[in-house]
């Protein structure tokens, strides 16, 4: 099973260019490149990995192999969080406008127009 490590650099790479809030609410450590640039000739470096917050508890938190996209859901122009499982759960976190670090509001079902949860059955 993928540790939190995993999830954090993936997290970490995707929000490169701006700083995470940690459990405390205060910015963290995150790689100072901009997102999408890697130095030239050398392999990917991660910076610590950062537990990322949605809303009060840690995204993905008790979900098996948790894989993050991000992506602007709600047409904010602010990439939100979307997380799948193994088990066809699809949740999003939407992303908090304002200044300072990243911010994402509790994880809460994708849901379809018509109000329905998006679930993909992978058995």
């Amino acid at each position: 099973m993928p540790t939190w490590n995993t999830f954090s650099a993936t997290i970490g790479l995707m929000l490169a260019s701006q700083p995470l809030a940690n459990a405390q609410g205060a910015p963290s450590s995150a790689p100072s490149a901009a997102a999408g640039q890697l130095p030239a000739a050398s392999a990917p470096r991660f910076a610590a990995p950062t537990r990322v917050l949605a809303g009060p508890r840690y995204a993905g938190l008790a979900r098996r192999y948790p894989s993050p996209v991000l992506h602007d859901v709600n047409g904010d122009g602010l990439a939100d969080l979307v997380l799948g499982d193994l088990y066809g759960s699809v949740t999003v976190s939407l992303r908090e406008a304002g200044e300072g670090p990243v911010r994402f509001g509790a994880e809460a079902p994708l849901r379809f127009s018509d109000g329905s949860e998006l679930v993909f059955s992978n058995w």
